[in-house]
């Protein structure tokens, strides 16, 4: 540091910390002392405004960069999981760049978007998936958006969880807002040297959850050998021989006996055996410098994930660059830019009991116990699927490498900004930015496959995006008479975004191994669709604060929205926050406590619709006979439509204790919906099939506890503990008369997701058997079997009770430990894996098979569903016995019963990450460039317990079929999830 002759004395402040004043001289320790009283930190809020944690009266979490990328993972939602309280984030299948949901303060929306508003370095950013085909019948794990954001460039990030802390972005906002600021996009000028950071990892992951398989019992029913995929034939040491697979036997004969007789054994490893260990290698480096007028910031990385399932993975290359710089006449000018490509590849997964369906894990994690896959050829000279049944399912080595889902994206996010003091109260910023998006898939299903009648398909989707935001604010910030101070914002918002999407099918290829659609004898245009809509608001922000510990704040915003009719396109909301640091205004402060505040908030916020609700329009058809088709859209248009409405009252306290090494933040919410905009079921009379309206309420109230402790703290050692606790109960309160619930997404005809009054949104509905009034099973005496509903019912509700999050953290001189630990409780997940496990006999939890079983309840009707009397008028039990096969095998408990068989209970406990790693000492680097030096080694879902599933099942229920969809709770032979090593080398020069 340099200092004028003068000087001799340094003083040296941080945030929380004691002011010291030392002496100047060539070297100088200091170590800052905990302050509590001068604490005051400064949190990003709405708009990027940067506020004084004492003065929001609402719920914000800040989380650091070291929480998103310490533990290897690529995906930064993931990384936040049991990090924030109040946010829900619920991952996909276990394939490469798989889609991860977040949800903050439950479901507010039938149909709308559920996610929070995500704002990167000022542009909005949304992380909806992109779907090209059924993910029941078919589809891939498609990614979603924020699987393009780079965790190596993020600075920081902050969560928005309430209306009241979002109500200044409108419109998108009720759902709750993260705030991410990049490296690139967070410069600020001073005294800097030049500094480089690269930070390199090699991750090595597996399949972590596969099943205790039973090795006694092969192939058949009944103790009888048949070629079936259903191992509850015969025991291994009851037969030496069986002929050998057809399809097989006839497509290699060579490879078998003269007799076409292969010995009957175990083969305990054939599920094992078809995966590989994946890796990924994450590789990034960071530039920075400045002075004391400008400064700069780069980052380039790669990033390559290879995963556990054969010929997939997920390629991103980024770079972002940014600077700031204070001209001469005082503006302070702010820009970046970043890009990001991303190169996705993947099977194809769903229910492969749907007709023409060919889901590469249709038979793979549940094969005959004697089928050896990788022992045998998977296609034939000519390219085509053989299996030990190829008629019914794919070869899943054919299937990885033919039926191949690719996805390419290109993202560019920039902003340039400036800012000018007119005054020292008065200032005056503007900041504009888009956001441009485009992907370009292809869907790939081979000759041969069991699906597309086995002629092949090609499915060609492109899709682009185009978001441009402007927000000039006026910030008055002035102090009078001492005591008090005021912050008035006045802003102008501006969004306009356009898409286009096309999707052609071609289907029959016209010859092998050439996929492009020209190679197609068919071509259907299955969509070609355009929108481009405009959100414009006008807000003001006023907080009022007397002596630093009471704060009033007030918001108003109104926008008008393109997607809306005239007459309802204009809407306001309003919100009112209040703070009061009762431990500052009554002098309160001890060593025992230091800090207290209650907070205080009420919002209201609108939601628009989604564009072409409000007027009836065409589409082109097919030509018949050389002439254009014009048909009218199914949905008739609504010119009276008006904006969702979200109400929210909010009340929270933060309490700190022991020079704040014991830190509270409670929360309590309550959070309605109304003016929902849904479909209608309309008469055929009316030419239409449906209609958009406003109807329906739906209620979200809940906790968020967050507890921080420093139980340890000596001289060189430390202990760290915080704790994360979320509740939150949804429940649909209204909907429009003469409807008794809604279908929220097409799932299967015996299993979707619903709304209902006084039910939880999304909760699952199929089939399920018949029961007495006493709530007994119905038992068909013919068969001793079930007998199934035919009226469906609620069997399962996805949304868990609570959530808790444990992190850890412990350090002692350069060395550090961390951990984290997860419990979700309760919760449903509808397992079609879980169900083919037990209704296949392939595990342990139906190796005892060699007796009889009668199922507890009384015998019934098929017919009338009601139950069967003697002639004393008393139910009869139920004496006839079934084998154990038939009682996971048909209408009982397994595979091909009613769906309510195959739902369980989610609760889990989880070993989510734990990482150690050292700190080099800097005093080993002096004489060189390198300025500091980390190394770690992290696992990430190391463990975990479901204590409800099937005992050796070993199924892992963070797994959804639908991504980022509103169709949670279903699982659909999905890829299970990953059990991951990384060693982290991270070096500073």
């Amino acid at each position: 540091m340099k200092f004028y002759s003068s000087a001799g004395t340094l003083v040296i402040s941080f945030i929380g910390m004691q002011s010291q004043e030392v002496k100047i001289k060539s070297h100088v320790k200091v170590v800052l002392k905990s302050d509590a009283e001068v604490l005051d930190e400064v949190v990003v809020t709405a708009a990027g405004i940067k506020r004084s944690e004492k003065s929001l009266g609402y719920a914000v979490s800040q989380v650091s960069a070291d929480d998103v990328i310490v533990a290897g993972e690529p995906d930064m939602l993931k990384a936040l999981q049991g990090k924030v309280a109040g946010v829900d984030i619920r991952s996909s299948q276990g394939g490469p760049g798989s889609a991860t949901k977040i949800n903050i303060r439950g479901a507010s929306s039938f149909f709308g978007d559920n996610e929070p508003l995500i704002i990167v370095d000022g542009v909005p950013l949304s992380n909806q998936q992109i779907t090209t085909s059924n993910q029941t019948s078919g589809g891939s794990n498609y990614s979603g958006g924020l699987s393009s954001i780079d965790p190596n460039d993020i600075a920081s990030m902050s969560v928005l969880k309430g209306s009241a802390a979002a109500a200044m972005y409108g419109s998108r906002a009720s759902n709750g807002v993260v705030i991410i600021k990049t490296k690139s996009g967070s410069t600020t000028s001073g005294e800097k040297r030049f500094g480089v950071t690269l930070n390199s990892s090699l991750s090595f992951e597996n399949i972590a959850n596969l099943p205790e398989y039973q090795n006694t019992y092969g192939p058949g029913f009944a103790f009888k050998y048949s070629n079936s995929n259903g191992s509850w034939g015969p025991r291994f040491d009851s037969m030496e021989k069986i002929p050998a697979w057809e399809d097989y036997l006839n497509a290699f004969p060579e490879l078998f006996p003269e007799d076409g007789m292969i010995p009957y054994e175990a083969v305990p490893n054939n599920v094992k055996d078809l995966f590989q260990t994946g890796h990924i290698y994450d590789n990034s480096v960071n530039l920075s410098g400045g002075n004391e007028k400008s400064a700069f910031n780069a980052t380039l990385s790669h990033m390559k994930h290879e995963g556990y399932i054969p010929n997939s993975g997920y390629k991103r290359v980024a770079m972002s660059v940014g600077g700031s710089t204070k001209l001469g006449n005082g503006i302070n000018l702010r820009g970046n830019i970043s890009y990001t490509n991303t190169d996705q590849k993947g099977g194809m997964y769903g229910e492969n009991q749907v007709s023409g369906a060919a889901s590469s894990f249709a038979r793979t994690l549940f094969l005959g116990r004697n089928w050896d896959l990788t022992k045998y050829p998977y296609e034939t000279p000519d390219g085509k699927p053989v299996s030990t049944l190829t008629s019914q399912y794919d070869n899943p080595l054919w299937s990885w490498k033919h039926n191949v889902t690719t996805t390419e994206a290109d993202r560019i996010i920039g902003s340039i900004g400036l800012d000018y003091d007119v005054t020292d109260w008065f200032n005056i910023s503007y900041t504009i930015g888009t956001n441009v998006y485009s992907m370009y898939r292809k869907e790939v299903i081979d000759i041969g496959s069991r699906a597309a009648e086995g002629k092949g398909q090609l499915t060609d989707h492109k899709a682009r995006t185009v978001e441009t935001e402007s927000t000039l604010l006026l910030t008055f910030e002035k102090d009078f008479f001492e005591d008090y101070s005021v912050k008035a914002i006045l802003g102008h918002n501006a969004n306009e975004r356009k898409r286009t999407e096309t999707l052609v099918v071609g289907t029959e290829f016209k010859v092998p191994n050439i996929y492009n659609l020209a190679n197609t004898k068919n071509q259907v245009v299955s969509d070609d669709y355009y929108e481009k809509r405009r959100l414009m608001g006008v807000f003001f922000d006023l907080t009022l604060g007397y002596k630093s510990w009471a704060f009033l704040g007030f918001t108003a915003r109104n926008d008008w929205s393109s997607t809306l009719p005239k007459n309802h396109r204009s809407y306001f909301y309003p919100a009112v926050t209040g703070s009061f640091v009762f431990s500052d205004a009554f002098n309160l402060q001890s060593n025992m406590f230091n800090f207290g505040k209650i907070r205080v908030g009420w919002a209201k916020v609108g939601r628009d619709a989604d564009p072409y609700y409000l007027y009836n329009v065409y589409a082109l058809g097919d030509p018949f006979r050389g002439q254009t088709i014009t048909a009218a859209s199914s949905s008739a248009g609504n010119n009276n439509l008006k904006p969702e409405f979200t109400e929210e009252v909010e009340v929270g306290t933060q309490l700190d204790f022991f020079n704040r090494r014991l830190s509270l933040d409670f929360t309590w919410y309550n959070k309605i919906s109304t003016n929902l905009i849904a479909p209608v079921q309309l008469p055929n009379s009316s030419g239409f099939v449906e209609i958009y309206d406003n109807f329906g309420k739906i209620r979200n109230r809940g906790i968020e506890i967050g507890l921080r402790a420093v139980p340890v703290e000596i001289k060189d050692f430390k202990w760290e503990v915080g704790i994360n606790f979320t509740k939150n109960k949804n429940e649909v309160l209204e909907l429009k008369e003469g409807v008794e619930r809604i279908a929220l997404a097409g799932v299967l005809t015996d299993l979707a997701p619903y709304a209902e009054v006084g039910k939880p949104f999304g909760y699952l509905r199929g089939t399920k058997d018949l029961r007495d009034e006493q709530g007994n099973l119905l038992i068909d005496p013919s068969t001793g079997l079930l007998i199934q509903d035919p009226e469906q019912d609620m069997i399962g509700d996805p949304n868990p009770d609570f959530q808790v999050g444990i992190n850890t953290n412990l350090s002692y001189k350069g060395f550090f430990l961390s951990a984290q630990f997860d419990w979700t409780q309760g919760g449903d997940i509808a397992s079609s894996t879980i169900n083919s496990y037990l209704g296949r006999g392939v595990t342990k939890d139906t190796e005892d098979r060699e007796h009889v079983v009668v199922i507890p309840g009384y015998y019934g009707d098929p017919n009338t569903g009601k139950p069967l009397l003697d002639a004393a008028g008393n139910k009869i039990p139920n004496s006839t016995r079934v084998i154990v096969d038939d009682l996971y095998f048909g209408e009982s408990f397994g595979a091909n019963s009613a769906r309510e068989w195959q739902v369980y209970d989610a609760t889990v406990y989880r070993l989510r990450e734990l990482t150690f790693g050292y700190n080099f000492p800097k005093k080993w680097f002096k004489n060189t460039p390198i300025g500091s030096l980390m190394l770690s080694v992290s696992g990430n879902n190391l463990w975990y317990f479901a204590p409800n599933v099937p005992r050796y099942t070993n199924f892992d229920p963070a797994v959804n079929s639908f991504g980022t969809t509103s169709a949670q709770g279903i699982e659909l032979a999905a890829a299970p999830t990953a059990r991951r090593w990384t060693v982290n080398l991270k070096v500073t020069f």
